[in-house]
């Protein structure tokens, strides 16, 4: 065999793995994408059906041990989805389903110790509040006394879906659903269909749920 028929031997090969590669992203793409448009479904109509029920959130929403909530209406569910493109195709990009947690409560908080300060602002971007701050120093010698904060304590959450289409994992966020916390899980695109969903269902309105069971690279992030 001459060197030419080695390289063509070669080319093959190659050609032949990038076929069979080209394949496989496809089917996960499509397994991947079959699942987002059937948890867009059914999170449309949840967001449907939980506006008119309006649970009550069983968290507790705490800046401070003097500034704490519970027993929250949850409301204005709305979901959303985005497009982009993959290898030609368009594909979600992520879909959500957010939802407001509003005491209608205006609140000022002062705080003069930098720890607290800097625990403080972490939850106030957190729970998505506009907020106003100002720092105060002593008028004769400058010296720092406390930094205010006022805000009105209306909060949001959300449930964010990311998938990877290549992978065929669907990355779930889920924000603000048990206090100022941030938790992140992944599934296989095949496992998210209407048992998981119902269990995130069940996860929202605040009754036993196996959501998280079996879920990869699952992360807490408290505020």
């Amino acid at each position: 065999m001459g060197y030419l028929d080695e390289l063509k031997r070669q080319a093959d090969e190659a050609r032949a793995r990038n076929t069979v590669d080209l394949a496989a992203l496809e089917r996960n793409s499509l397994v991947t994408d079959g699942a987002c448009q059937a948890a867009f479904r059914y999170l449309a109509s949840l967001a449907q059906q939980l506006n008119v029920l309006q649970p009550v959130s069983k968290a507790v929403f705490r800046f401070d041990s003097k500034h704490t909530f519970r027993n929250l209406k949850m409301s204005d569910f709305r979901c959303d989805s985005r497009q982009r493109k993959n290898r030609g195709n368009e594909v979600f990009d992520h879909v959500v389903l957010a939802f407001d947690l509003k005491t209608g409560t205006r609140v000022t908080i002062a705080k003069d110790f930098p720890p607290e300060i800097e625990k403080l602002e972490a939850r106030l971007t957190q729970c998505a509040a506009p907020f106003h701050s100002e720092t105060l120093v002593d008028p004769e010698t400058g010296k720092f006394l406390e930094k205010r904060f006022e805000l009105r304590a209306d909060f949001k959450g959300v449930v964010r879906m990311i998938p990877d289409h290549d992978t065929a994992w669907i990355q779930f966020q889920i924000v603000n659903l048990e206090g100022f916390e941030t938790v992140t899980v992944q599934f296989p695109a095949f496992e998210v269909g209407s048992q998981r969903l119902d269990d995130l269902a069940r996860w929202i309105v605040g009754e036993p749920n196996a959501f998280l069971r079996g879920g990869q690279n699952l992360r807490r992030v408290e505020y």
